[in-house]
């Protein structure tokens, strides 16, 4: 595999570009059990809130508006709920109860908004929850151990789920609510992403160092890239052009060319300019979301309870964000945060 750069991801001084940045990010923060939200352009905390214990993924509305936690839990609670935020103020935080669906962790939202798939560890199941109703509707197994996270494709026709304990990948029928696959890709994998046209899932081995591609459609392996030290979280541009991967074991952040499977920039997170706290040095770049016109990356800087902020094309850090303790799980919304 051929590594093309590699940078000290030095944060740049403000530019139109940067300063042209707007919108907000929504960070899960593990040890601080609160809710970050931030507002981009300005790094202005703008809410902080409680969660309980555990909060590890979020997920944010289509349209921007609403922002979901799942309460995941820790060694000595088990989670059962999702935490709602209304972004623009008009609406108090409300739960919904997740009952049996232990370990609520990886999320999306279904096009329209109006239902949310969310995996359930301990179940094995996904379930589609009526965002407005707060219920579930109804569940599909995987029947795979640790189903933890999950990507949909454009339409929201089908979900996918990577299974840690099984080594495994699920492919879910969304209208028919029924397994169609599962894929043995023989490794413990956890992050996942999705090629805009669903041809793709890109996979991150916890403990082989690679990330993994498949195709979903026959179950076949299209690709390995190697170069990683822990390849924990992934997300693909909406125009299919690059990857961008988080890399805790080695401190990066790679930039992926998502066509021909090669890393083009690799992002040293230590020291970063701005960045604060006794953890600098190992930030631990964990979770991953892009905006809308897959332009900027957002990635969590566990250790420091901070966010990095990368221009995907250039492979630049353009500045970091403070959120709480333990960011893991990021989402970003492309509406400005009413300030609580």
């Amino acid at each position: 595999m051929k590594i093309c750069s590699i940078v000290l991801a030095v944060a740049l001084p403000i530019t139109t570009f940067a300063q042209s940045l707007s919108g907000t990010i929504v960070s899960a923060n593990m040890t601080a059990n609160t809710a970050s939200i931030v507002d981009v352009a300005t790094g202005e905390l703008r809410a902080t809130y409680e969660t309980g214990q555990g909060p590890h993924e979020v997920a944010i509305s289509n349209d921007g508006r609403w922002a979901v936690i799942s309460v995941y839990g820790d060694r000595s609670s088990i989670g059962h709920s999702l935490l709602v935020f209304d972004l623009k103020g008009d609406n108090a935080p409300r739960t919904i109860e997740m009952g049996d669906l232990k370990r609520p962790h990886g999320m999306r939202f279904l096009p329209g908004d109006k239902k949310l798939v969310v995996t359930s560890e301990v179940t094995q199941k996904i379930s589609l929850v009526d965002f407005a109703k707060g219920t579930v509707d109804t569940t599909i197994a995987t029947n795979q151990p640790a189903t933890h996270m999950v990507v949909i494709d454009g339409p929201g026709k089908r979900a996918y789920t990577t299974n840690i304990s099984a080594k495994s990948v699920s492919v879910l029928d969304l209208v028919k609510d029924t397994l169609i696959r599962n894929i043995d890709v023989g490794q413990r994998i956890e992050g996942i992403a999705i090629s805009p046209d669903a041809s793709e899932v890109w996979l991150g081995v916890n403990d082989g160092k690679i990330v993994l591609v498949y195709n979903p459609n026959t179950g076949e392996k299209v690709a390995t890239i190697e170069g990683f030290g822990m390849a924990y979280r992934m997300s693909v541009t909406p125009d299919g052009k690059y990857a961008v991967v988080s890399d805790p074991g080695a401190e990066r952040v790679m930039i992926v060319d998502a066509k021909s499977h090669e890393i083009l920039h690799t992002l040293e997170m230590t020291n970063l300019p701005g960045a604060s706290g006794d953890g600098a040095e190992h930030p631990s770049p964990q979770g991953v979301i892009l905006s809308r016109d897959g332009k900027i990356g957002f990635v969590t800087l566990k250790a420091i309870g901070e966010v990095a902020v990368i221009d995907i094309a250039a492979g630049k850090v353009l500045k970091t964000l403070k959120v709480g303790g333990g960011s893991d799980g990021v989402g970003f919304s492309q509406l400005a945060a009413a300030k609580k």
